[in-house]
């Protein structure tokens, strides 16, 4: 058997943030993006013999390249596209976005309006996706107040939605000092009154500092789970209809709603 026609692929692993995609999406096309893909580096990933891999540091010079080249040659709403893609949870979409990004700068700015195409139709699925669970959690954040008179509101979204939501409550809590924190990748969107926001990955210590509510905080939650108990109407109970209002992986960190059972 001749296995001389066997291309080897070369993958370009590479930090889960839009800045190493774009790093590695870089380099690869640099390399050559027929015989190249690009991939975000996880213990999870398979490893195949038919491929060669190159961890790809990130480089915000080489991120930034990329991200003027997108808007220059395409336009701002496709580059948004192709950022709320890189904020999904899908394993596959540093791939996705490289494989579209490659069809897209030889079609030019129409290519969003190509939904028959496979590559179209994956980013613009994914950025609906992305979209309605933002929205969700506009509607579902809650705060609660610590001791340090700090508001913090816990969430944990499939995708990371932080970046996407974090401007509405700046807008709205201006003059607060607030933290929005995804549990699930102890990452946070940080608001100091009245400056902007900026983002971080936080520590198991500074994550043990959340823990502690002010004494108005705990009085208005028993106060809160007091009359939520009183006004229930057990016959009215309804929990299909409860959970279709408001399903249960948005419960997780609101308080009242984890008191089961009332509509």
């Amino acid at each position: 058997m001749n296995n001389t026609n066997i291309t080897n692929k070369t993958i370009y692993l590479c930090d889960d943030t839009i800045e190493g995609i774009f790093t590695a999406i870089y380099k690869a096309w640099d390399n050559n993006p027929k015989t190249t893909d690009v991939r975000i580096r996880s213990s999870s990933s398979s490893l195949s013999f038919f491929e060669s891999y190159v961890e790809t540091d990130t480089d915000y010079e080489l991120a930034l390249k990329v991200h003027n080249t997108i808007i220059r040659k395409l336009s701002w709403d496709i580059y948004f596209y192709i950022y709320r893609t890189a904020l999904s949870y899908e394993e596959e979409r540093a791939s996705y976005i490289y494989s579209f990004l490659k069809k897209a700068f030889k079609t030019g700015p129409a290519i969003i309006n190509m939904l028959h195409d496979d590559d179209v139709l994956k980013i613009f699925n994914i950025d609906k996706q992305v979209g309605r669970e933002s929205h969700s959690f506009l509607e579902f954040v809650r705060f609660e107040e610590l001791a340090n008179s700090v508001l913090v509101s816990r969430i944990e979204p499939k995708s990371n939605i932080i970046p996407l939501i974090s401007e509405h409550f700046a807008d709205r809590l201006h003059c607060e000092n607030w933290i929005i924190l995804d549990t699930g990748r102890n990452f946070a969107a940080i608001h100091e009154a009245s400056k902007p926001v900026f983002f971080s990955y936080l520590t198991e210590s500074e994550l043990a500092n959340f823990s502690v509510l002010s004494d108005t905080e705990k009085g208005f939650q028993n106060l809160w789970k007091t009359f939520f108990d009183t006004i229930a109407i057990k016959e009215r109970c309804n929990p299909k209809l409860q959970q279709s209002n408001m399903p249960l992986r948005y419960r997780k960190y609101m308080k009242a709603e984890n008191n089961p059972g009332h509509v």
